[in-house]
């Protein structure tokens, strides 16, 4: 009778989850699309600590476990194009919790990107980074339109200036020594690199970002770092009640982490208000000053919109400044790990980009005159980008009511109604790397992204029939696009006319198989906030010193 008893909460639960799937199956065949049932959906809370339990899944015979891949938030980083190549541009996933309309089809996307009044991010994907208060990602409708207005304002091209120099400046202020660095070692480089950046243009620090400061347990980077490494943990466990003492060591990290970074944020903020009163002369203005000088404006103004005060509150002030270090910090190591890495592959592509430096590039030049003319380094980005981008996939659902879209369907072109419950999510890496972008899809060619006129001038160009959206596009393109950019050309153009950079190879071992084994490295990437591989120590690289000659 007890085993009964403690029995009956899981059959009504695995009744209720049989149930739901089916009524979600029965509406998804409507779409005529391919649909892959799964029994356990990537927004099951509960099953994000069990999952790497059932990794042996997968290796059920005659397919049994293939519905796994799809049950962990950046599935596309790991499947790539496989399913769109094998079921098309459209396809459904079908689960307990719902139907997920997944296309990298550019009608399909271009309607759900750009209509932004009729198509919003649901909540389980908007507050994914809402960790200390709505931001500029979060919101939707008249709240992000008070919020880009608020933020929009600190990406000025002064700012960019001050990132380019900046940028150019760490590299030319790190040792890479001469020894091989692991893909690991890469990455926690330009951690630190782009850390810096952001310290010293977005907030106006340029302080020593490893040491603990007065007051606080951990470093600026240390807690940013924790957070940041185990970013679904904190957003679900970060504001669990209870004495610390009750919690497990990783949550007890996670919560101090939490708090540390909120006081440096805390501390950021009044240290550059303190700065504005005292009236500093000479102090150039970081992107937080152009953002808290666009906020005391408003609040001063007392600005009305919808009955409702057009400033941030402090909650939201710290909001966007963590989604700010998030994609200044996170994303940029993602890229570089992966620059450097296929530009050790491919020498020629090196050569290629030194022709424009040697054209093109002065250290002591200024920036307005010397970014616009490095495409080819600004086209690596794009390409890098293109094979290993952050964000594998990016939803959407219609806002209040049914919506009609175009989908791709067995039979061709044809308009469906979506519902509100159903979602529909941007495909990146079916698209990135679908056969519309050549033969060579799969393989690393900056110069697919160069226009060369009959001048012989160059331009960088995205292909019209392509889709690429490494930034999204539309009214909500990323606010940190140009940031991003101007800061990888500075990086890059500073570091190749420094070095060269080459595979690691081991000892007895031939370059040809260096390079495959870090072809395969880079092969197995994963997801957390952005893109990583799985054996980073595995491979690496060198950055050898350029000779005066070169």
């Amino acid at each position: 009778m007890l085993l009964l008893l403690l029995a009956a909460p899981l059959v009504l639960f695995i009744i209720y989850r049989l149930t739901n799937w089916t009524r979600h199956y029965l509406a998804a065949r409507q779409f005529d699309l391919p649909i892959i049932p799964i029994p356990i959906a990537f927004d099951d809370v509960w099953w994000l600590p069990l999952r790497p339990l059932f990794s042996w899944v997968q290796h059920l015979p005659l397919g049994l476990g293939s519905w796994y891949v799809y049950t962990e938030m950046g599935w596309p980083i790991v499947d790539e194009n496989r399913t769109s190549l094998r079921l098309g541009e459209n396809f459904v996933l079908c689960s307990p919790n719902g139907n997920t309309i997944v296309s990298c089809y550019m009608p399909t996307i271009n309607q759900i990107f750009m209509d932004h009044k009729n198509w919003g991010m649901p909540p389980a994907q908007s507050q994914l980074f809402a960790v200390y208060g709505q931001n500029v990602s979060s919101t939707h409708g008249e709240e992000w339109k008070r919020h880009r207005k608020i933020t929009a304002g600190a990406f000025t091209e002064g700012a960019m200036e001050g990132v380019w120099e900046e940028s150019k400046r760490r590299v030319r202020g790190t040792e890479f020594g001469s020894g091989a660095l692991s893909l690991d070692g890469v990455r926690n480089t330009f951690n630190v690199v782009a850390m810096h950046v952001l310290a010293n243009v977005a907030f106006g620090q340029d302080t020593e970002l490893e040491t603990v400061g007065q007051g606080h347990r951990d470093s600026l980077m240390g807690c940013l770092g924790t957070i940041l490494q185990n970013i679904l943990l904190t957003l679900v466990f970060s504001s669990v009640p209870g004495p610390e003492w009750m919690l497990p060591r990783t949550l007890r990290r996670l919560k101090a982490a939490v708090a540390e970074f909120r006081l440096y944020m805390e501390e950021f903020i009044l240290r550059d208000m303190q700065s504005g009163k005292a009236g500093s002369v000479g102090k150039k203005k970081s992107l937080l000053s152009a953002m808290v000088q666009a906020n005391e404006a408003e609040k001063h103004g007392m600005v009305k919109a919808g009955g409702r005060p057009s400033f941030l509150t402090e909650s939201e002030l710290y909001g966007n400044l963590f989604v700010f270090n998030l994609a200044g910090y996170e994303t940029t190591a993602s890229t570089f790990t992966f620059a450097l890495s296929y530009l050790a592959l491919h020498p020629e592509v090196q050569a290629w980009i030194l022709e424009e430096l040697d054209a093109h590039y002065d250290p002591a030049s200024p920036y307005a005159e010397t970014y616009p003319k490095l495409v080819r380094c600004l086209a690596v980005m794009y390409e890098t980008l293109r094979l290993a981008g952050p964000a594998p996939l990016l939803v959407r659902q219609p806002v209040d009511t049914p919506q009609e879209v175009e989908v791709l369907s067995r039979h061709g072109p044809k308009t469906v109604v979506v519902p509100p419950e159903t979602l529909i999510g941007g495909h990146f890496y079916g698209g990135h790397l679908s056969p519309k972008w050549g033969s060579d899809a799969l393989e690393f060619n900056p110069k697919r992204f160069i226009d060369t006129a009959a001048s012989g001038g160059e331009t960088l160009a995205v292909p019209d029939d392509r889709m690429y959206m490494p930034w999204i596009f539309g009214p909500r393109v990323c606010p940190g696009k140009k940031f991003s950019q101007v800061e990888f050309v500075g990086i890059v153009a500073q570091l190749l006319m420094d070095h060269r950079i080459e595979v690691d190879c081991r000892a007895g071992e031939s370059e040809s198989d260096a390079r495959g084994r870090l072809r395969g490295v880079l092969a197995e990437k994963y997801f957390n906030v952005s893109a990583y591989v799985k054996h980073p120590h595995a491979a690496g690289v060198r950055l050898v010193r350029r000779s005066k000659s070169g």
